[in-house]
Formats: structure tokens, sequence, C-alpha cells
């Protein structure tokens, strides 16, 4: 009869271990799972935040291609319209016409260099004046740069 009770106690510490043991091993794995959802959550996290940058910088790379070429073009027009000066220059014989009226040259160059002088200004950023805006005759328009002066002349 002790024999049957030791039996049963061994088999019942055995059981007891093994519950014992599967518990605490259900214990664990509850754990590592939550870590892991936790570790998830983070990464998801930070990869929502590194795509929102990503998507910031091909937004402003976007913006800054497009400021660079428009900031090209005007370049480009600038650099005709200095292209024209010179042809224009080339053209005339300004020492001779300064030495016979030099009122009517100074006159010419002075307006000129105010008109050319405008132009970069508003290149810079400076903003339209009314009288420019407005400007719609071929005397009250910057015969330099008109395209950018006065955007409602149409020659």
């Amino acid at each position: 009869m002790f024999s049957k009770i030791k039996i049963y106690l061994i088999i019942f510490a055995v059981v007891g271990a093994g519950a014992f043991g599967l518990w605490k091993y259900y214990e664990y794995t509850q754990n590592q799972i939550r870590i892991y959802a936790e570790n998830a959550a983070v990464a998801k996290q930070a990869a929502a935040v590194t795509q929102a940058a990503l998507d910031k910088t091909n937004a402003d790379l976007i913006e800054v291609r497009n400021q660079f070429n428009e900031v090209n073009n005007k370049f480009n027009q600038a650099s005709q319209r200095v292209d024209n000066l010179e042809r224009k220059l080339a053209e005339s014989d300004i020492n001779y016409l300064a030495s016979k009226r030099p009122g009517l040259v100074e006159n010419v160059v002075d307006n000129a260099t105010a008109n050319v002088l405008r132009c970069l200004e508003i290149v810079s950023g400076s903003p339209l004046t009314e009288d420019e805006i407005n400007a719609t005759k071929p005397s009250k328009i910057n015969s330099e740069c008109p395209d950018l002066a006065n955007p409602n002349y149409r020659p």
C-alpha cells in the first residue's frame, strides 16, 4: 500500500512538474510575443516616419528642380536681352553721334541704364508697379525688358 501511494506521489510530482514547466513555457512565449509585437509597432512607426521624410525630400527636390528651371529660363532671357543690346550698340557709331549731339546720347544712355537697372530689380524680386503692369503703349514700356516689366504689353 505504501508503494501505491509512493507511485501516485511520483506520478503526481511528474505531472505537476510537467504542468509547471508547460505553464512557465506558456508565460515565456506570451512575453516574447508581446515583446515582438512592441518591436514590430516601433518598426512600423519608424518606417512611416522614414517614408514621410522620403516623400518630403522628393517633394522638395521637385520644387528645387522647378525653381532651377524657372531661374534658368529667366537667365536665358536676360542673356538674350544682353546679346540684343550688344548687337544694337555694335550697329551704331555711338562715338560719332556723341560728338555731334552729346545731350541726345546722354539722355538715351541714361534712360537705357535706368531701364536695365529696373530690369535687374524685377529679376531680383522687386514687385511691378501699377504703371508697369498697365503699360500698353510703346512710349510707356521698359524697352530693355518689356516681357518682364510690362506683362500686358503686346507689340
